[in-house]
């Protein structure tokens, strides 16, 4: 039998992404939420707090015909599969790839340096494969907007950097 298993993407409501996601591993389904250790400014310091990547968006692998989305469709929360009503798009092999990593490359984040006219050059991390995808960078926030491509739609994702001159913050905890 041909294994005909493909990733395909959910809208979902946001704000319950890994609750769905639970819910469809517990009806047999393989289903990823891409999170980030996003730096947030709390309490006065800076510190890293789990977020996640694409809010209202699971990515789940199924071989997809109707009764597999009906079977999702039970599921509270879930607002459409998308790419294209009765027959949705998969992803391509080389979003796929990116999806099933991008936790991982965002676990730390980017690491950039900054001059005093306040350009920038990307040290390490995610962001140094994407330098030519970067829209925005709010050195304040510590924040970078980046173009990526997904389902075959162009997204804006928000990511976390620290500046070289830095300690990330588990470096300046003791």
């Amino acid at each position: 039998m041909i294994n005909n298993h493909k990733w395909y993407v959910l809208h979902v409501r946001t704000g319950s992404e890994l609750d769905i996601a639970e819910q469809l591993r517990k009806r047999g389904f393989s289903a990823v939420v891409p999170t980030e250790n996003r730096v947030i400014r709390k309490g006065g310091k800076w510190t890293q707090q789990m977020y996640i990547v694409f809010a209202g968006y699971v990515f789940v692998y199924m071989d997809y015909n109707w009764s597999k989305y009906y079977a999702m469709s039970g599921i509270y929360g879930i607002i459409k599969i998308l790419g294209g009503g009765q027959n949705p798009r998969p992803l391509s092999k080389n979003e796929t790839e990116f999806i099933l990593k991008l936790s991982e490359l965002l676990a730390e984040p980017s690491v950039l340096k900054f001059s005093d006219n306040n350009s920038y050059e990307v040290i390490s991390g995610f962001l140094a494969d994407y330098t030519d995808n970067i829209t925005k960078v709010e050195r304040r926030y510590k924040k970078a907007t980046v173009r990526v491509t997904v389902a075959g739609e162009e997204k804006e994702i928000k990511v976390s950097f620290v500046e070289d001159t830095e300690q990330t913050p588990e470096q300046t905890e003791d």
